[in-house]
């Protein structure tokens, strides 16, 4: 009996040995190997999760640096030119699915670009609110997770909004003076995205806007290049317009079954095959999440549910006649 169980203990010992050799074994080969695409997607995907500083004893500053991702704020400075979609009166909103061999996700085309508007947590520089609340809160039909939030406490519960925030019209928060990174509506449909001054904004006609980045799409061209630098995988959203005006609001699952997520280049990659004439990443990870008709079309990654956010893109209901 006795030798039985000693053979049991080895085994268990011999199993965990190689578990923890084959363990440490692939993340050298991943971290130090010939495989640069694969140290590139795990480094910058450590880099912008919430604890970047996993992976700094690893590596030096200066290889670190080579991994850096793109900033919120890769984008060009803005110009005082947009386009007019006022006449629009199309109601419709299309669902598209999105289904690649490595992620999967759902795109909202929203006919009229007018419907859509930035929607602010009630408890603004307290808490946030999650999407759905800001959808059933304001009687709107459909939301999407939009720019960053303060969270010094790490608890998740950010009511402060990063950088610009306007929403229907009125100044919600951020340097008015600053030149920052700007996700824009005009009053006429258009989306905006540039780097702008809140006199600028206000000379445009911006009745909604955030901060986040970076750009995706410009002119109907991808604005990243291989070499911008990797956010790495994870839950993506972000916000574009068609040239006939419609606004497509993308996201994409991660870190579960339905895919462990997407790369800032597989989202401008989607944004051009549908069509995108212009196009921004928005906050992702665990606040992404796309909400519809009082459904999770794509739900939210955190195990612990919904995000508490401070700023959403929310799809107004049709007015009844």
């Amino acid at each position: 009996m006795r030798t039985k169980w000693q053979i049991v203990k080895r085994l268990l010992f011999a199993t965990c040995c190689f578990g923890l050799y084959f363990v440490l074994s692939t993340a050298a080969i991943s971290l130090y190997g010939p495989f640069e695409n694969i140290r590139s997607t795990i480094v910058g995907m450590v880099l912008t999760s919430r604890h970047p500083f996993v992976i700094t004893p690893f590596f030096s500053k200066e290889t670190l640096a080579k991994y850096q991702p793109v900033g919120l704020d890769q984008m060009d400075r803005g110009t005082d030119t947009a386009g007019n979609f006022s006449n629009i009166s199309d109601e419709g909103i299309e669902e598209i699915p999105i289904k690649t061999s490595k992620f999967t996700g759902t795109m909202l085309v929203v006919k009229d670009p007018k419907r859509v508007h930035v929607g602010v947590t009630k408890h603004l520089n307290h808490v946030g609110q999650t999407v759905s609340e800001m959808v059933k809160d304001t009687n709107a039909v459909a939301g999407v997770n939009a720019g960053g939030f303060f969270d010094k406490e790490g608890l998740g519960t950010g009511g402060t909004p990063m950088g610009l925030t306007i929403s229907r019209g009125s100044y919600v928060s951020g340097d008015k003076k600053a030149i920052q990174p700007v996700i824009g509506i005009t009053n006429k449909g258009a989306l905006v995205v540039g780097k702008y001054t809140y006199d600028e904004l206000e000379r445009m006609g911006i009745k909604d806007a955030i901060s986040f980045g970076p750009e995706l799409v410009k002119d109907g061209k991808p604005y990243l290049k291989e070499s911008s630098g990797s956010w790495g995988i994870a839950p993506r959203t972000a916000i574009g317009q068609r040239e006939d005006g419609a606004i497509l609001l993308l996201a994409i699952s991660g870190r579960g079954n339905n895919g462990i997520g997407a790369t800032l280049l597989d989202i401008q990659n989607v944004m051009l095959d549908q069509g995108a004439v212009i196009a921004a990443n928005l906050d992702g990870g665990y606040s992404t999440e796309l909400y519809y008709q009082g459904k999770f079309l794509v739900p939210p990654s955190n195990p612990l549910g919904e995000r508490y956010v401070a700023t959403s893109f929310l799809v107004d209901g049709v007015k009844k006649q």
